[in-house]
């Protein structure tokens, strides 16, 4: 089960951030293929056009990109829930699925939910963090809108889609797939 720990507050990353001195604004950070101020990756970050949540190896909620309108996540977080245990930002009943899905991503493999409607294709994938040791450090998440990209290349190429008779239920119909 997802451990719960008192500290979590909404407050804990601004109070952490102070704690271990954190690198922000102009301040460089030194990367594995590259060297970026704190605001250049901020920039790069938020330009994605995806959102990107990170959970560390203590399941909890530490990063989020803001470039998805909250209306359209599949399960709202906002900054105001960083620093939170996935049992605090989750609902109690969604806490077995959570669980579920922490699980299997980090066995390495990416889980993955999708959620269709008329006008968008949202994909959301988890996969386990490992550092340079090959430890676990979390689980990323990544969702993005598929449909605009879909459309977009359809126009490109003057091609069309059409439903195919012969397949079978997708996971619209049977719900998320697990994938490696």
């Amino acid at each position: 089960m997802v451990k719960h720990t008192e500290e979590a507050t909404s407050s804990w990353i601004t109070e952490t951030a102070t704690k271990v001195k954190a690198a922000k604004g102009s301040d460089y950070v030194e990367l594995d293929q590259g060297l970026l101020t704190v605001d250049q990756i901020d920039a790069l970050l938020n330009c994605l056009p995806l959102e990107l949540i990170t959970i560390d190896k203590d399941d909890r909620y530490v990063y989020c990109n803001n470039e998805i309108p909250k209306k359209m996540l599949l399960s709202p977080r906002w900054p105001e829930k960083l620093g939170q245990t996935l049992s605090e930002v989750h609902k109690k009943a969604s806490m077995p699925h959570v669980q579920e899905i922490m699980d299997y991503a980090k066995t390495g493999k990416t889980y993955k939910l999708i959620k269709p409607s008329a006008d968008e294709y949202m994909v959301a994938s988890f996969k386990n963090m490992t550092d340079k040791n090959e430890q676990y450090a979390g689980v990323t998440e990544w969702i993005v809108d598929l449909l605009p990209i879909i459309n977009w290349y359809l126009k490109q190429t003057g091609q069309k889609l059409i439903p195919d008779e012969n397949k079978k239920a997708t996971d619209v119909d049977s719900g998320a797939s697990m994938q490696a």
